[in-house]
């Protein structure tokens, strides 16, 4: 009688289990929310390379993105490059101003042995200023992590950027990711303030040179569709004769895996279904 209890119960736990299944193939897989990881930055004068360190907690299937930006006068435009292997380059811009800037933009997702670090190649002269940031999200997309191609922009005469609009696909969970660099003369003290729904864990640097830079970078949870950032203001004051470089990311998330629901069950139930 027990025994005939017990078949009962696991077989109702059974059928639930094929309909959960069931329900799922039908509506397709739900999306696993993106979570901020952390940030890191770095700089060196000299047109120097830059190590940056990942957060503490970077982690297999991790994405990190890298924003970095050389400020020059020498109107080069520089094949902007990491160091560090593995990294899909998706913006690689060049300002050609009085004060030059570059901006590249990478992205790579964390295998096996995560990495604890990200070096970019400085490029630029002994004049030159190198600046980099990184931000690391959780359950993205770890094949198709770019909803959409991302976007570009850079304009003369201002080193104030302004993120271009954004078209993505809109699925549930997409966040947007905002990178631009100025190129100036004003040392590296300068910081940005974000536009409205970017402030939040939002990150700049800037290095002092001969040429100085400044790069920054923030994220969205809630965007628009389209999504059209508002610009990022430099602190410094303003000059005809700096200019400035942005993109803009939009980030596919996740699809939640099926194996959750075989992972909670019982070695009994396990069995039966073998």
């Amino acid at each position: 009688d027990v025994f005939h209890h017990g078949g009962e119960r696991l077989m109702l736990r059974l059928l639930l289990l094929l309909a959960a299944l069931f329900f799922i193939c039908l509506v397709g897989p739900a999306e696993a929310a993106i979570s901020f990881v952390g940030s890191c930055e770095n700089s060196a004068a000299n047109g120097a390379d830059v190590t940056l360190t990942l957060p503490s907690g970077t982690t297999t299937n991790d994405l990190v993105i890298v924003a970095y930006a050389i400020g020059d006068n020498d109107d080069l435009n520089f094949d902007m490059a990491m160091v560090t292997t593995g990294y899909t380059e998706v913006a690689d811009l060049f300002l050609n101003e009085i004060q030059d800037i570059n901006l590249g933009v990478f992205w790579k997702v964390m295998g096996g042995t995560p990495d604890t670090s990200a070096a970019v190649d400085g490029l630029g002269g002994l004049d030159a200023a190198v600046v980099a940031v990184c931000m690391v999200f959780r359950w993205v997309d770890t094949t198709t992590p770019m909803d959409v191609t991302p976007t570009t922009a850079t304009a003369l005469n201002t080193m104030h950027p302004n993120p271009p609009s954004i078209n993505h696909n809109n699925p549930t969970g997409v966040w947007t990711v905002i990178a631009g660099a100025s190129g100036h003369t004003l040392g590296g003290a300068g910081t940005y303030t974000f536009p409205t729904g970017y402030v939040t864990n939002a990150i700049d640097r800037g290095q002092d040179d001969t040429n100085d830079a400044t790069v920054g970078m923030g994220y969205r949870e809630t965007p628009a569709d389209p999504e059209d950032p508002e610009a990022m203001i430099h602190s410094g004051t303003d000059s005809g004769n700096f200019g400035w470089g942005a993109a803009t990311l939009a980030l596919r998330p996740a699809a939640e895996g099926g194996g959750a629901g075989l992972a909670s069950m019982d070695d009994e139930e396990q069995d039966a279904l073998e």
